[in-house]
């Protein structure tokens, strides 16, 4: 059963979006290099990880996916997605998927920016994600994803894209 809820991304927009079972969808919208652009972004609650074909991307990436590790507060109708730094680009099932930024995780993780206990969490959560969706371990074929995109969005993914969002 698909229900409504609102969006809060990284505490600057809130948008309204539709849940069904794990799986969120909102649309929304950013200033890019002086251009007004609007976006469709899934969240997959189960492993706390946002995934989009981002209206940026160069013409030769067209249809690839950016998938972000994330923070996740669901309180009543209202869910607060914070990015937590790691990201995996997807393309065509026979191009590698790039993992980007663990880096930048690992300095949070030095600094004090992220507590270790969290960091746990979004690895393990981030293997979790590369194993259900992208890993194919002993699989030859290289036509396909085993899950990507996750299933688990082809029913929002069929909703009208229909963006209601504000910055706050």
């Amino acid at each position: 059963m698909i229900t409504a809820l609102t969006v809060l991304r990284d505490g600057r927009v809130e948008a309204a979006g539709y849940r069904d079972g794990q799986a969120v969808v909102y649309d929304w919208g950013f200033t890019w290099e002086g251009r007004a652009l609007e976006q469709r972004t899934f969240v997959l609650l189960d492993l706390g990880f946002q995934v989009n074909q981002p209206v940026i991307f160069p013409e030769q990436q067209r249809g690839w996916w950016y998938c972000d590790l994330v923070r996740l507060e669901l309180s009543g109708d209202l869910l607060r997605v914070d990015d937590d730094l790691v990201d995996v680009v997807v393309g065509p099932p026979d191009h590698p998927y790039r993992v980007l930024d663990l880096d930048e995780y690992g300095d949070a993780l030095a600094s004090g920016a992220r507590e270790p206990a969290d960091v746990v969490d979004g690895l393990r959560r981030t293997q979790l994600f590369l194993d259900r969706h992208l890993n194919r371990r002993h699989d030859v074929r290289r036509d396909t994803w085993p899950d990507f995109p996750p299933r688990a969005i082809a029913g929002l993914a069929a909703l009208p894209f229909r963006p209601r969002w504000r910055l706050v």
